[in-house]
C-alpha cells in the first residue's frame, strides 16, 4: 500500500513536471515560428499593430533559443509586471504609454489573468509585444523619440552612436532581476533631466486647479497698492513660490523679493515691477508648461553622452554664453542672438583662435539687403563707417572710379571691409571656430543691447556681454597675455590673431527649459518658434521608428 502511494506520488510528479515543460516548450515553439516566419513586409505586426524592432527582435529570441522573458509558466512573471509599469510611467518622461503597445498589451494581459491556462497565441502575443515595447521605449529614452531632421530642428550637434544592441541589454536586466535599472542607465544623465522630470510632475498636479487670466491695468511698483496683487500673489503661490498674506493689495518688500525671483527664472530684467511681460509670464497655463518640458526633456535626450570638460555653451533661447570647466562656471554673460528671419543654427564646433582688433568683411546678404542702398547714395556712408571698397586680391577700389548707375544687387563685383575701431560691428575682438553657417562669436559697439530682455537681435553671430573677461579667461594659461597687453590688443589699428594653445569645443543649443544649479526650473520665450514642431510629433505614433 505503500509502495503504492509511492509510486503514485512520483507518477503525478513526473505529469505535473511533464506539461509544465510541455508547456514551456509549445510556447517556445510557437514564439519561434512567429519570429522565423518573418515580417509580412519590412514589420512584424500583431493584432494590425505595427513592432519596431524587426532586427533586434529574431536576435533576441535566437539567442536565447526562443526561450519566453515574460511569461513563467503560464502567467506574467515579475519582470513582466515591472515592464507593464514602466510603460504607463513613461509620461514621467514626457512620452505617451500608448506608443508601445499599452492597448493590446492590457488586452491580453486580462485574457491572461481571466484563464488559468490563456491560449499559446494568447501568450506568444502578449511576450512579443513586451519585447519589442522594451526595445522601443529604450530606443527613445536614449535617443529620443522624435528625429530632429525630419522636424527642421536644425540640430546638428553630434549625436550619440546608432549600436546601442538593445537585446543585449534586455538579456542582461532579465538576468539582473533588474527591468527598471535598464531603463535607468538609457536615461540621460543629466542632473537637469532628472529635476525636468520632478517639475513635469509638479505642473501635472496643478494642471486642473482653476486658472483665472490676470488683466494687465497697468504696472504695479513696490509701495504701491492694486486690486491686481491677491491674483498675482494666489498665483506665484501656486507655482510653488514662497507667498504671504495671499489677499493683501499692498505691494510690499516681502513680495518684491519673490516677484525677482519668478522673473529671474522666466527670463525677464528682475526689476520687482510687475509690468505686462511678468503677467503676460504668470498667465501661461500649466499645460503650455508640460508642453514645454516635455519638448526640453526630448532636446536632452538628443544630446551626446558627454560633454568636454572644458567647454563654451550658448543657449540661443536665453541669450547667454558660459564658459564651463568641470561643473563649474567660469565666466557667464549675456549675449545677442540672430533675429527670427536670420536665426542661430545650432551646432558644435571647435574654437582654434581669436582676432583682436579686427576688420569686419560685411557678408554677402547684408552686403546686398544693408549696405548697397546706403553705397548708392553716396561716398558719406563709407566715411562715417570706417569701411573700404575692395576688389577680390585685397586691393583697394576708389569709390569714384564706380559707375554705381549700373550697380545692383545682382552685379556688385567687390567687397565692403570695415576697419578696426570703436564702431566696428564686430567690436574689438572675435572669437573663430570653423563652421558651415560663418558663425562665431564676437564684441559690439552697441552695448545697450544686453539690457533688452528679448535679444535676438543680430545677423546669426553671437555678441557677448563681455568679450574682454572671455579673452582673459581662454589666454589665462599663457604668461604674455596679460591684461594690459589685451587691452592694449583690442585697441589696436591692427588686426592681430592669437592661436588658442587647444581647442575649445562651442556647442550652441536651444533650451526653453532646464533647471540651474539651484535646481530652480528656468522658462524661457522660444524665440525661434522651435518648439511646436517638437511637440506635435511627440504626440503622433512613431510610424517610422525602426529600433536597429
Amino acid at each position: 500500500m505503500i509502495m503504492t502511494k509511492k509510486i503514485l506520488l512520483l507518477l503525478a510528479m513526473f505529469m505535473v513536471n511533464h506539461f509544465v515543460f510541455a508547456g514551456l516548450h509549445n510556447l517556445q515553439e510557437t514564439i519561434r515560428n512567429y519570429i522565423e516566419s518573418g515580417p509580412v513586409t519590412t514589420r512584424y505586426i500583431i493584432d494590425n499593430e505595427m513592432l519596431y524592432s524587426s532586427q533586434v527582435l529574431p536576435r533576441f529570441y535566437l539567442q536565447r533559443s526562443f526561450e519566453p522573458a515574460w511569461i513563467s509558466n503560464d502567467k506574467l512573471n515579475q519582470h513582466a509586471n515591472a515592464m507593464i509599469k514602466a510603460i504607463r510611467d513613461a509620461t514621467e518622461h514626457g512620452l505617451e504609454p500608448a506608443d508601445y503597445h499599452l492597448s493590446l498589451i492590457e488586452k491580453y494581459e486580462n485574457v491572461m489573468k481571466q484563464q488559468a491556462s490563456a491560449d499559446l497565441q494568447v501568450q506568444m502575443k502578449l511576450e512579443i509585444l513586451l519585447t519589442d515595447a522594451f526595445m522601443l521605449f529604450g530606443s527613445h529614452l536614449y535617443f529620443g523619440k522624435v528625429d530632429p531632421e525630419k522636424v527642421k530642428a536644425e540640430w546638428k550637434i553630434q549625436r550619440k552612436e546608432p549600436e546601442l544592441r538593445l537585446d543585449i541589454r534586455l538579456q542582461e536586466a532579465l538576468s539582473k532581476n533588474d527591468i527598471q535599472g535598464a531603463f535607468h542607465e538609457l536615461t540621460p544623465r543629466i542632473k537637469s533631466y532628472e529635476k525636468l522630470k520632478t517639475r513635469l510632475a509638479f505642473f501635472r498636479g496643478i494642471e486642473t486647479q482653476e486658472w483665472n487670466i490676470i488683466p494687465f491695468e497697468g504696472a504695479i511698483k513696490t509701495g504701491t497698492q492694486s486690486r491686481q496683487l491677491p491674483a498675482c500673489r494666489k498665483r506665484l503661490k501656486l507655482l510653488g513660490y514662497e507667498v504671504s498674506e495671499l489677499s493683501s493689495e499692498w505691494y510690499d518688500d516681502d513680495f518684491e523679493r519673490t516677484v525677482k525671483r519668478f522673473q529671474l527664472n522666466n527670463g525677464l530684467n528682475p526689476d520687482g515691477v510687475i509690468g505686462r511681460m511678468t503677467t503676460e509670464a504668470m498667465n501661461i497655463h500649466p499645460t503650455k508648461r508640460i508642453e514645454t518640458i516635455r519638448v526640453n526633456m526630448e532636446r536632452i535626450r538628443w544630446l551626446p553622452l558627454k560633454f568636454p570638460n572644458r567647454f563654451i555653451l550658448v543657449n540661443i533661447a536665453n541669450a547667454e554664453l558660459d564658459l564651463i570647466e568641470g561643473s563649474d562656471t567660469l565666466t557667464s554673460m549675456r549675449a545677442i542672438v540672430g533675429r527670427h528671419y536670420r536665426r542661430t543654427p545650432i551646432f558644435s564646433a571647435n574654437m582654434t583662435y581669436l582676432v583682436f582688433s579686427p576688420t569686419w568683411t560685411v557678408p554677402p546678404g547684408i552686403l546686398r539687403n544693408d549696405i548697397l542702398p546706403e553705397l548708392k547714395k553716396g561716398p558719406e556712408y563709407l566715411d562715417r563707417k570706417n569701411m573700404r571698397i575692395l576688389r577680390p586680391d585685397g586691393t583697394e577700389v576708389d569709390y569714384a572710379s564706380i559707375n554705381w548707375e549700373t550697380i545692383s544687387t545682382t552685379n556688385f563685383p567687390y567687397m565692403v571691409r570695415q576697419n578696426p575701431g570703436p564702431d566696428n560691428a564686430l567690436g574689438r575682438v572675435k572669437f573663430m571656430f570653423s563652421n558651415q553657417y560663418n558663425v562665431y562669436i564676437h564684441d559690439t559697439p552697441t552695448r545697450g543691447l544686453f539690457a533688452q530682455e528679448d535679444r535676438a537681435l543680430s545677423s546669426g553671430c553671437i555678441r557677448i556681454e563681455k568679450p574682454f573677461e572671455l579673452a582673459l579667461t581662454l589666454l589665462a594659461a599663457n604668461p604674455q597675455w596679460t591684461p594690459e597687453r589685451i587691452n592694449a590688443a583690442m585697441n589696436s589699428a591692427r588686426e592681430q590673431t592669437v592661436t588658442l594653445p587647444t581647442a575649445l569645443p562651442v556647442v550652441m543649443v536651444y533650451f526653453t527649459a532646464w533647471t540651474d544649479g539651484a535646481d530652480k526650473i528656468q522658462f524661457r520665450k522660444d524665440v525661434y518658434n522651435r518648439d511646436a514642431p517638437v511637440m506635435q510629433a511627440l504626440l503622433q505614433k512613431p510610424v517610422d521608428h525602426v529600433v536597429r
